[in-house]
């Protein structure tokens, strides 16, 4: 590595650009959005949203509200690219569970899956957000955990069943149900990490 971001800062110019922004710098937070908007619409908003308008609007949503909390940033060394890539996933996934345009798929599916790997201010892989390739990963997960965790799993995050008409199907109570969504939850990212090599920066619940 030669201690530069993708975009050709190093991490030290990064660290100082963000510091202005911070501290109120209109030019610099511009400067942020001209160099980190791209990677943030590649890598978070387009593989969810399909629309172009829409696309572009929760781009700038996302610097909106980057914008609005700039001040909570803390530099952790990856820079600040996947804080911006978070915050255009979380909108983009609001966006649909409010709107109710997920296809496929629920978005609560995509909380369980673990983030692409190496998405940071060091190296940007192929993306592996929610796309065809993603579906068909979890499809192929789901048929190796067991049938009773399969089963919850598809009624609540990819059927989006709702809590008590799942404990109905699934014969339990409804906080039974939730501790065994939690369980099968874990099981599914064992599993997924097993198969696929990309261990997720934070475990779906405590170990």
């Amino acid at each position: 590595m030669d201690g530069s971001t993708p975009d050709g800062l190093s991490h030290e110019q990064e660290q100082a650009l963000v510091a202005r922004a911070q501290a109120g710098d209109a030019k610099a937070f511009r400067e942020l959005y001209q160099r980190f908007a791209p990677s943030v619409h590649r890598y978070a908003i387009v593989p969810l949203v399909h629309d172009r308008t829409l696309a572009e609007d929760l781009l700038a949503d996302t610097f909106v509200r980057a914008l609005e909390n700039i001040g909570r940033f803390r530099w952790q060394g990856k820079g600040v690219l996947p804080w911006l890539i978070r915050i255009a996933k979380n909108l983009c996934l609001d966006y649909l569970r409010k709107s109710g345009r997920v296809s496929g798929l629920d978005p609560d599916m995509a909380q369980v899956v673990p983030d692409p790997k190496g998405v940071d201010g060091e190296s940007l892989t192929a993306q592996r957000e929610i796309t065809d390739l993603m579906r068909e990963r979890i499809d192929a997960c789901l048929q190796e955990v067991n049938p009773r965790y399969r089963k919850v799993l598809e009624l609540r995050l990819v059927k989006a069943v709702p809590r008590d008409r799942a404990a109905e199907e699934m014969e339990v109570s409804i906080g039974t149900l939730d501790v065994l969504l939690f369980r099968a939850c874990k099981a599914f990212r064992k599993v997924y990490v097993q198969r696929y090599g990309e261990a997720p920066e934070h475990e779906f619940g405590p170990s």
